[in-house]
């Protein structure tokens, strides 16, 4: 008879796992009708998430309050839903160029304003109340920076209490005294997942409250929270998810959260293949958020094993954008092989507000035990600083991929000309200088864009420009901008 109770155990427990992986799995299907349709890239601001707060005050089942205005004037709002006795707190973008998790609260709402899934939302509003407070630093978002309009870091400032913001992010905490709170950030995305080539697509940490990084009943429900939304996310995104560095920081609001008797867990929102606007990563706070609450409301995080938050590798220094490896290069009489790491910096055009990159050398030599997101070997490949065309009638206006193509094939990896550019950027893949410009000495540098041939006995197969890799093939697209040299 026990030897029945305990495979009957077993099989109810196996069903009740199957069964709570098949709503992570149908949510991940069903994504796409609770995305916000008006969000659809990074760079979105303050008077864009206004009409869709503004929706929430005709929903009955959300309230939406005033917290406060941020120091240029822009309103800050907390807006709850749910019934239950357990309390979350959520906040968003307190670094005004991390808003993955912003975008995703809003597909939240959209989900628990939809008619689908009515079971799951009714169990979790009836055992939970959800409290958002989203762009935590409207003004920084306006401009796309991590600090607020004084530069003060608003992570930094959880003691001192020095900005509008801190201030308002403190107060809606101390009126809530919630059980649990999220902490929701975007990384580096060239975070790796320990020493891997797999990028911490998504990092948690249950953070410390002192230095000796001791646990408590409240940081072990942290803790353990992570563990199981660790198991769940490794269905979707297996070897991507890390764990950030957890040092104790006395200024910051998730160590002083934790601190202070709230079960905080930091979301950091990392690096994708392909995934520049973080859209996918967004995909993914929306579902482990809803499967938090899920199981916030059911209590089986509590099942979890500490050390499943153990054994999550934390970020590493593993990858660049770019890695070109086992490359020669001939200087002088010496013949050496190196690899490229490259990196890129986003910039918005002022004039159209277009977004264009720039490319860093950032590190070389042997770089074999790093990872690319794009990584090639080009070995038995020569590197050569490329050519300047120098002809000031040349007109950008004129160049075509054909054009690129003849200049490519000859070596040229910047044109001199005539016209002026405004800004720094060129819509094309092509670097272009105001009049004469000076070859470059025939060395890649740290710190210099990357721009170079790449020969094989003796023919151009390849060009970089501006870090973009441009196949030298006729009737080929090339991709990628240039840099505007004056």
């Amino acid at each position: 008879m026990k030897i029945l109770t305990f495979i009957l155990i077993i099989i109810l427990s196996e069903l009740a796992m199957s069964q709570y992986f098949d709503l992570e799995q149908k949510l991940y299907n069903d994504y796409e009708k609770f995305r916000e349709k008006t969000l659809t890239h990074r760079r979105f601001n303050h008077s864009d998430i206004l009409p869709l707060i503004e929706q929430l005050k005709n929903n009955k089942d959300f309230t939406v309050n005033k917290a406060g205005t941020s120091f240029e004037g822009r309103d800050l709002f907390l807006i709850s839903i749910g019934q239950g006795e357990k309390k979350v707190f959520l906040w968003s973008q307190m670094h005004g160029d991390e808003p993955t998790a912003t975008a995703a609260i809003f597909d939240i709402f959209n989900f628990l304003m939809d008619t689908s899934y009515s079971k799951i939302k009714k169990h979790i509003l009836s055992k939970v109340k959800l409290y958002f407070l989203p762009m935590v630093n409207p003004d920084g978002a306006e401009r796309f920076i991590r600090r607020n309009y004084f530069d003060i870091d608003i992570n930094r400032d959880a003691v001192r209490l020095q900005s509008h913001e801190s201030i308002i992010l403190k107060n809606v905490f101390d009126s809530l005294k919630a059980d649990f709170g999220f902490n929701l950030h975007d990384q580096d995305p060239r975070y790796s997942a320990g020493n891997s080539s797999k990028s911490a697509a998504i990092s948690f940490l249950a953070p410390a409250f002192n230095y000796e990084k001791d646990v408590d009943p409240i940081r072990l429900k942290s803790i353990l929270l992570i563990g199981s939304l660790t198991k769940m996310l490794n269905k979707f995104i297996p070897g991507h998810i890390a764990k950030y560095s957890d040092d104790f920081e006395p200024r910051a609001f998730g160590d002083n959260f934790q601190k202070w008797g709230t079960s905080t867990i930091l979301v950091e929102s990392g690096g994708w293949k392909d995934d520049p606007e973080k859209q996918f990563l967004r995909k993914m706070n929306f579902l482990l958020l809803v499967s938090a609450f899920n199981e916030i409301a059911d209590g089986n995080y509590k099942n979890e094993s500490p050390e499943t938050y153990e054994n999550i590798p934390f970020n590493g220094r593993y990858l660049f954008d770019l890695l070109l490896r086992n490359m020669n290069l001939n200087h002088n009489g010496t013949k050496i092989k190196i690899d490229l790491g490259i990196n890129f910096v986003e910039y918005q055009s002022k004039e159209n507000n277009k977004i264009f990159r720039r490319s860093v050398v950032q590190d070389l030599g042997d770089l074999s035990i790093f990872y690319g997101f794009e990584d090639i070997d080009f070995s038995g490949y020569d590197l050569e600083t490329g050519k300047t065309f120098s002809d000031s009638m040349i007109s950008i206006k004129g160049i075509n991929y054909d054009v690129l193509y003849d200049f490519y094939s000859k070596g040229y990896t910047m044109l001199s000309t005539g016209d002026s550019i405004e800004g720094r950027f060129v819509d094309l893949p092509m670097n272009l200088s105001f009049g004469e410009f000076e070859d470059r000495e025939n060395l890649p540098k740290l710190g210099q864009a990357a721009d170079f041939v790449l020969k094989k006995d003796g023919i151009i197969k390849y060009v970089v420009i501006n870090g973009h890799i441009q196949k030298v093939q006729k009737g080929r697209e090339f991709k990628g901008n240039g840099l505007y040299y004056k």
